[in-house]
């Protein structure tokens, strides 16, 4: 018999195999159906057009509320540190106030705000490539891909450098409430990173009113438009948000373009050969590998995808991973091309929700691996590319751990 969406669907969200390498699973949903209402009645969108039409849609608002209702019913919202949290951060918000939230912060992340970072990025990572230099093989997740851009957001913020291997863990269980299929204990570690970063973020914050420095956290204290300024939720929540996403995604942008350049040593070869195609090679892995493999939003009117109305009220996942691998706009979507240049990732989401940051991890990825590309040209994983693993999550999606050595 068939296998159908639903089944499909089911391996790709709930089975081991099925969080750690989806792409044959979304391809096969993918030709099942554009889009697709499953068993339970949540929408499944799969092609790029689609999903960008669709994450750009005025009608497909952020719902939190309505998308952990699978795990906790809204009167018990109030228990969990990791679910109150989510009504205070840019992420969750619609307009007006995600409007006016991504105006007050918004300076922080201008081109000019990203390019005069620039310096302090490129000596960070040279700083982080000189441990290879000297130890000739790290953990390239633990000892680079993890410090570059918590270091880059950490200074931003005015965290000190020495608080953020203590955030890391909180972050990542906290992050965790992103995934589907929650189960209590899980929800339980995400409570329990919350409760710890919130509790960290607090303290910073008031530290930062009694003594303000020339950081972003004091600016956004400072930030005003009109009478209008930032909450001290929202200022906890502009933190987590700011840092969570400036590791955990541009660490798994690091992570999984590097392990997919050492399983393609040709592009690897071609890339160190013209490092001019380094800012298109870092699209390609956010294509190739997202670190963001979906998106979820709901309907507050009825939305038209692919001929297909999406009744008001819907709970919507924009399959972001499905979308990079559509034949219909990447020809031969399966091979990683360093050179190929085609169209637009939607790592980064896209419409209003286009992620602030996104300049800022594009940066420290092409100095990165620009960096290391020119300074180890016998880089390479002992024991085999082949035998690295990733996590069993989907919606960020990341290896553990990644043996590198200098040559």
């Amino acid at each position: 018999m068939e296998t159908d969406a639903d089944e499909l669907l089911a391996q790709l969200f709930l089975t081991p195999e099925g969080l750690r390498e989806p792409y044959a699973l979304y391809e096969r949903v993918r030709d099942l159906t554009p889009v697709h209402r499953t068993a339970l009645g949540h929408w499944v969108v799969t092609g790029y057009d689609d999903v960008n039409t669709f994450l750009r849609s005025q009608h497909a608002l952020k719902d939190p509320y309505r998308v952990f209702a699978p795990w906790v019913g809204k009167d018990e919202w109030q228990e969990h540190a990791a679910l109150r949290r989510l009504p205070n951060i840019m992420l969750w918000a619609n307009p007006p106030d995600h409007t006016r939230l991504r105006k007050l912060a918004g300076f922080a992340f201008t081109n000019r705000a990203v390019q005069a970072m620039r310096p302090q990025i490129t000596a960070m990572v040279e700083s982080l490539a000189d441990k290879l230099e000297r130890d000739g093989a790290i953990d390239y997740m633990k000892d680079f891909a993890f410090p570059l851009p918590a270091m880059a957001t950490g200074r931003m913020l005015g965290i000190p450098d020495a608080d953020l291997p203590s955030l890391q863990e909180p972050m990542r269980a906290f992050q965790d409430i992103y995934e589907l299929g929650l189960t209590p204990d899980d929800l339980a570690a995400c409570d329990k990173g919350a409760q710890f970063t919130d509790d960290y973020f607090s303290e910073l914050v008031e530290e930062r009113r009694k003594n303000p420095g020339d950081d972003l956290l004091s600016a956004l204290i400072a930030a005003k438009d009109g009478a209008d300024q930032l909450s001290q939720g929202e200022l906890i929540g502009m933190c987590n948000l700011l840092f969570g996403a400036g590791f955990e995604t541009t660490t798994n942008l690091l992570g999984n373009g590097m392990l997919a350049l050492l399983r393609h040593p040709e592009q690897l070869d071609r890339l160190r050969a013209h490092p001019e195609l380094i800012p298109g090679a870092v699209e390609e892995m956010l294509r190739y590998d997202s670190p963001t493999q979906l998106g979820n939003r709901v309907t507050d009117s009825p939305v038209e995808i692919a001929g297909t109305v999406i009744p008001e009220g819907s709970s919507v996942v924009a399959l972001v991973g499905a979308a990079h691998r559509d034949p219909r706009r990447f020809p031969d979507p399966d091979r990683f091309d360093v050179g190929r240049g085609d169209a637009p990732v939607l790592s980064f989401s896209s419409g209003i929700h286009y992620c602030l940051g996104a300049s800022l991890a594009r940066m420290e990825a092409q100095i990165a691996f620009s960096t290391l590309l020119r300074r180890f040209p016998g880089l390479h994983c002992p024991g085999g590319a082949d035998t690295v693993v990733f996590r069993p999550r989907l919606t960020l999606r990341g290896v553990e751990s990644l043996p590198l050595a200098a040559g």
